[in-house]
């Protein structure tokens, strides 16, 4: 089983509109105060405490307090919910000597999202979804159908455009293929997005990069705007419907290339990048413009749907290893072309390419899958 979530877009009346928004500055209210409540009794006490003392303590505020029991109980459980897990990530980064980044107080301008801590006192009947706290029904755009499996919670948010929820569901694995008759290499880089073992290049298309002029002309303008006028709201709401493009521009071609290399291969061997150290780097700009991360977790969920291997490799050397012979020649960045004294000529992603495909094949091969796939000789 793996967990994915499907996002829709909500149709809201005015009054529903005005109810979201409600809930929304609720829950920042209560995620300040919970935060507060864990910073006062360490301070006074040595004890922070966890999310199970401070759920008693909602219990016994929604008695006292007629605003809060008259909303669900599961949207206040997400937001004890969400506070704890940044603790616990505070606490990760702690104890991994990263820098710890200690959970802060949430304005109004960065809470955007409420969530659910599980599907309870929540039921669709047709598009339309029901709760506590919410008159009507609040009706979903369903674009595409919701697969007839267990909800097991959910989350609003609120972007440009309106509102949209997010259903986590769980849904089955396919069953591995048990014979590989096509595999496939994938190197990824800033020149050419993805290289494949085959010969495929995919460029880097540069999404950000080819707006980053007007990105910065409005954040100078924005810049410039008096505090709180109408002028800079609506600025920034320009600003934000830039980002948004540029962020669903990549996402749609990431959803491409990762779609086409799953339906057209029965295993993918990637290389295992240490990608959260390599954008703190000289190239990190590109890197997350050209968005490997998400690409990798696209293949990564996509594969498993679909019963197709997918294999991370060693990255060490795999631009600098000759796919034919195997000898090590070292390279530098401005080298596009692989030359190798066994004749050996290709382009130097499509070198890397190959060489992570042998490496996943040694990989497939020793977990006893069967490989008919002709490339699959290792020299």
């Amino acid at each position: 089983m793996q967990t994915l979530t499907y996002k829709y877009r909500l149709l809201p009346t005015r009054s529903q509109h005005l109810v979201l928004r409600e809930i929304l500055e609720a829950q920042r209210q209560l995620y300040n105060g919970a935060l507060e409540h864990r910073i006062e009794c360490y301070r006074k006490t040595g004890h922070s405490p966890n999310r199970a003392e401070q759920s008693r303590e909602l219990t016994i505020c929604r008695k006292e307090i007629p605003s809060m029991a008259a909303l669900s109980r599961r949207i206040n459980g997400g937001t004890l919910q969400r506070l704890d897990e940044a603790f616990k990530h505070f606490f990760r980064r702690v104890r991994a000597g990263e820098k710890p980044g200690f959970p802060r107080f949430r304005g109004r301008g960065w809470f955007s999202c409420f969530t659910l801590d599980q599907w309870m006192g929540f039921q669709f009947r047709g598009s339309r979804l029901y709760f506590r706290g919410m008159p009507s029904g609040l009706r979903v755009h369903f674009d595409r159908p919701l697969p007839d499996t267990k909800i097991l919670t959910a989350w609003f948010k609120q972007d440009h455009k309106g509102w949209v929820i997010g259903l986590v569901i769980e849904a089955p694995c396919a069953e591995k293929r048990g014979v590989i008759n096509r595999a496939i290499g994938i190197d990824v880089g800033l020149e050419e997005l993805v290289a494949t073992s085959d010969g495929l290049l995919i460029s880097n298309p540069r999404h950000a990069k080819r707006v980053e002029q007007e990105l910065r002309r409005r954040n100078r303008s924005l810049s410039r705007c008096k505090r709180n006028s109408k002028h800079r709201a609506k600025v920034r709401k320009q600003l934000t419907r830039l980002y948004a493009k540029v962020r669903n521009t990549r996402d749609t071609k990431l959803h491409q290339i990762a779609s086409m290399l799953v339906n057209q291969n029965d295993m993918i061997a990637v290389e295992a990048l240490n990608i959260k150290n390599m954008v703190r780097g000289t190239y990190a700009k590109g890197i997350n413009d050209a968005g490997w991360g998400k690409l990798r977790r696209l293949l990564c969920y996509k594969a498993e749907r679909a019963g197709v291997h997918f294999i991370e490799v060693d990255p060490r050397y795999t631009s600098q290893t000759c796919p034919n012979c195997g000898v090590i020649k070292k390279k530098t960045r401005d080298e596009r072309v692989h030359l190798c004294p066994c004749n050996c000529i290709l382009h130097r992603d499509t070198a890397a390419a190959q060489i992570v495909l042998q490496r996943g094949i040694r990989i497939i091969s020793q977990q006893g899958v069967a490989v008919l796939w002709p490339g699959n000789v290792v020299q």
